[in-house]
């Protein structure tokens, strides 16, 4: 291919945004997986749920303090916003964001959402055979109750959303020529004349949002099942 033909490239995901991002794949497959089993993988669906509310206290502080395209004050867009992206996107016109797009970013904050409480509902939860959730015994038969309905329908929202999410990747691979996933790979997309690059990496922010992940996996760990 010509060298004239080759699309210049602009660094947008950064490391630890991929990182958190195929974490968060393998992590969830392997707790529909292990939650569907029952009983044979129960204790290591405890800990895979421990290490994910770990990832997402990590997003959720690189979030705040991570590289450009990272930081939630740069992708999320107020409702008018992501409505009017929607109608383009449904009449084939969807503009070019170098992050997450409007829709992306509704998506990401849902899933964030929903991980969230599906992880606190499961720290409250009992198999009521051999398993109970570390934080089972600090709540009162009533929440412990509503923490294990919560867990069985939030988990059916998520896989629909995730479903959503491969649909819109399909969609923006065949509709828009956009390839969104070798993007999240290697971090690079099209360069676009208004394409900011998501900068290096700073070291301290990385150490801080990696130290509270750590420490509250580290934690749960430290509680007895």
């Amino acid at each position: 291919m010509s060298q004239l033909n080759v699309k210049p490239m602009v660094k947008v995901w950064d490391l630890p945004v991929r990182l958190f991002h195929w974490s968060l794949v393998g992590l969830f497959v392997f707790l529909i997986i292990s939650g569907d089993l029952g009983d044979d993988l129960i204790e290591w669906h405890f800990y895979a749920g421990y290490l994910l509310s770990g990832l997402i206290v990590f997003r959720l502080v690189w979030g705040l303090v991570g590289s450009h395209h990272a930081r939630f004050v740069n992708f999320i867009r107020n409702p008018l916003h992501t409505l009017r992206y929607s109608l383009n996107v449904a009449r084939g016109k969807a503009g070019h964001y170098e992050g997450h797009n409007p829709l992306g970013a509704l998506m990401v904050v849902a899933l964030l959402g929903l991980l969230a409480v599906q992880v606190a509902s499961g720290l409250i939860t009992t198999d009521d055979v051999i398993w109970d959730g570390p934080f089972y015994s600090a709540v009162n038969e009533e929440m412990a109750e509503l923490g294990g309905i919560t867990h069985h329908y939030v988990q059916l929202v998520l896989k629909v959303l995730v479903g959503l999410h491969l649909l819109a990747i399909v969609v923006h691979k065949v509709a828009f020529k956009e390839a969104l996933v070798p993007a999240m790979l290697h971090g690079r997309k099209p360069h676009h004349p208004a394409a900011v690059e998501t900068g290096a990496v700073n070291p301290v922010a990385l150490v801080a949002a990696a130290v509270l992940a750590a420490g509250w996996v580290y934690y749960l760990f430290s509680l007895p099942l």
